[in-house]
């Protein structure tokens, strides 16, 4: 009944129509331009085409190698979860039951699904299940909104609004300003940062789809903090894959005013959620998102290897030496030699 097929360029339009009425921005051919032009990653883009040839399931996975040199295909690097997008249950099911066969196929170590909604439960499969996503549902009325935050955080959001000492903008002509945010602020947790490109090609391949937002201090006059906000209208969500803030301005609750102004931008575009991305189950993070309403939702990174002995990504216990070591390192090593590191973490 059905076959899986190579993606070729042909099946574009075929392709979007599947990913825009069952799946997510992230699932478009568009977010593929992304990945494969900027880190070099090998495109094993795969469709599931019934007898007539129609498009029916969408298995997009990229290859690459990983910090230890094990060739990998993952569903997608870059994105905290990427359910399988069919057109019918039975299309699915065939997808899941495709991906050993293309672990074989393309010599792969591993396959990696990074899944929200769905499980695998064929033999073979192990599973991580370390962190979450945090969703916090929108309404047309903010105050609802903020009443779902805890106490502390609804004084926060309101404090920092009555003191009026950031203003915030929506022009994609502050990413330079809003990259240099960003890289200081990886460094400081121990991670490299993409080159700025990648952002830059967000606003190249998903132009209605991208927005950033920068927060400015009014008397300085510079930007110090912002998000890229993504939205994805199939699904109702706003998607918060990446921010950062200058750090000395915690205690001027600028992290509440950058989120609730992604709120607020949710509203006004008619978004039903706002995805706050991934957290490590018990963080600081995870707990910084819980304090405003946000529902953590088990995220279920899948790996198989088709072997006895794992091949998967080194997690972040194994590379904590690395880490301490990145923060320690000067700015003028680490900027430009995580440009090129990024792509073989995965992330």
């Amino acid at each position: 009944m059905f076959r899986c097929i190579p993606y070729v360029e042909a099946m574009q339009e075929e392709w979007d129509r599947i990913a825009f009425a069952h799946g997510t921005v992230y699932h478009s051919v568009s977010f593929r331009h992304i990945l494969i032009r900027t880190f070099g990653y090998r495109c094993l883009y795969q469709a599931v085409v019934d007898e007539a040839g129609r498009v029916q399931a969408l298995i997009p996975l990229v290859a690459g190698r990983n910090l230890s040199m094990k060739k990998a295909g993952v569903s997608l690097p870059f994105i905290n979860y990427l359910d399988i997008c069919a057109a019918s249950d039975e299309a699915r099911e065939y997808a899941f039951a495709e991906l050993p066969r293309l672990r074989e196929t393309y010599g792969l170590d591993y396959i990696e699904l990074r899944l929200k909604e769905q499980r695998i439960e064929e033999t073979g499969w192990t599973a991580d299940e370390r962190n979450c996503t945090f969703v916090l549902q929108l309404s047309e009325d903010e105050e609802t909104v903020l009443g779902r935050s805890s106490s502390s955080n609804r004084n926060h959001v309101r404090k920092v609004y009555k003191k009026d000492e950031f203003d915030v903008s929506f022009d994609s002509a502050n990413l330079p300003a809003f990259y240099e945010v960003y890289v200081r602020r990886m460094k400081q947790l121990g991670s490299p940062a993409p080159d700025i490109r990648y952002f830059e090609a967000f606003f190249e391949w998903l132009p209605k789809h991208s927005h950033l937002l920068t927060v400015f201090d009014k008397a300085a006059q510079r930007v110090i903090g912002g998000m890229l906000l993504v939205t994805s209208p199939t699904d109702r969500t706003v998607y918060y894959p990446y921010g950062a803030n200058l750090t000395e301005y915690n205690g001027k609750y600028l992290n509440n005013y950058m989120y609730w102004e992604a709120v607020r931008f949710g509203i006004r575009g008619g978004y039903d959620y706002l995805d706050l991305g991934r957290s490590p189950i018990g963080s600081g993070t995870y707990k910084y998102k819980e304090q405003w309403g946000a529902i953590p939702v088990p995220l279920r990174y899948m790996t198989y290897t088709g072997l006895a002995r794992a091949h998967s990504a080194p997690d972040k216990e194994s590379l904590q030496l690395f880490i301490d070591l990145w923060k320690r390192t000067p700015s003028f090593i680490t900027n430009p030699v995580g440009k090129r590191l990024i792509k073989y973490l995965l992330p």
